[in-house]
């Protein structure tokens, strides 16, 4: 079995070859600690990987989230096909063996699509979330939920979106990609209301809780697809905060951001391929105005930016 398993990365370059890691130097040694403890356990139960060419096998994914804030571990095992009982085991052996396990999560992916999101999930141990803390806001994370992995500096992220959305008191504000509600709530702050939009249902939940729980009544989050969730949505904004996964924004949603035409738009991007190709759609209308990058990936290539597009006169 040795030789056609691996629980590691992408080899560069590769889609279906995974290098074994025992260690990643840019996480937690708690991390690691599970990342190793799952390692040995799915070997010596001969639990069976998934063949990204046989689309067959039942482990797909292990998705290993930790809090800097309460320092609690979320694991997410993604399998082929729901056999809770399989991963059972596993999951109270976690628990009982690291006191910082708080969560243990199984997701159901059948499709042949490698993404490491569920169809269905199945809480096996633990709380179904973790908390996390940016500035003043505690974050209730499930396992679905998109969340920046880089916390400290999230928060200067978040203050250089701030500050390029230049907001006043009276203004309507639209959050696209808001996944728990995190920019919403900065953004809630100095706005008259901030409406999120989200595709992925769990994440919807997470920020309906996590702007109940810190009180902020300026906020609604909208979930589905966006284009016409966008197109329904009054009222429309003065301002929009768009913060896209890599592939960007779909064509459409950039062409309707044309057609109304709000004061400001912040976009930002994890991909400045797709940011080019979204700005060169925009620029009939809007003017860049700053563009300031933020290394939310150190030791890597990879950069976030942030965007001030103002309309033009």
């Amino acid at each position: 079995m040795d030789k056609d398993f691996a629980l590691g990365l992408h080899v560069p370059g590769t889609f279906d070859k995974i290098i074994q890691i025992d260690r990643c130097l840019l996480q937690d040694e708690q991390a690691n600690e599970v990342l190793q403890f799952v390692n040995r356990y799915v070997r010596e139960h001969n639990l069976v990987p998934y063949g990204i060419r046989s689309h067959r096998g039942y482990l797909r994914f292990l998705v290993i989230r930790r809090s800097d804030y309460s320092a609690k571990i979320m694991v997410n095992l993604i399998t082929s096909e729901e056999t809770p009982e399989v991963l059972q085991p596993l999951a109270t052996d976690l628990m009982k063996t690291f006191p910082f396990v708080a969560s243990v999560v199984n997701n159901i992916n059948s499709r042949p699509a490698q993404i490491a999101l569920g169809e269905k999930e199945i809480l096996l141990a633990g709380e179904p979330w973790i908390e996390e803390k940016l500035g003043g806001f505690r974050f209730k994370i499930s396992a679905n939920s998109f969340f920046q992995t880089n916390t400290k500096q999230a928060e200067r992220l978040y203050e250089q979106v701030l500050q390029a959305a230049e907001l006043k008191r009276g203004d309507i504000v639209w959050d696209l990609y808001s996944g728990t509600g995190t920019i919403s709530l900065f953004l809630a702050q100095q706005a008259k209301e901030v409406i999120g939009f989200e595709l992925a249902d769990s994440a919807v939940e997470d920020a309906f809780k996590n702007a109940k729980e810190h009180d902020v009544l300026n906020t609604r989050f909208v979930g589905g697809d966006l284009l016409h969730r966008l197109r329904d949505t009054r009222p429309k904004p003065h301002v929009l905060v768009t913060d896209p996964p890599r592939a960007g924004m779909h064509e459409k949603v950039v062409r309707y951001l044309n057609e109304i035409l709000p004061r400001r738009i912040v976009y930002v991007s994890c991909n400045p391929t797709t940011l080019a190709r979204d700005l060169a759609l925009l620029k009939d209308h809007y003017a860049i105005e700053r563009v300031q990058p933020v290394d939310m990936f150190p030791h890597t290539y990879h950069i976030e930016t942030v965007v001030k597009l103002t309309r033009k006169a």
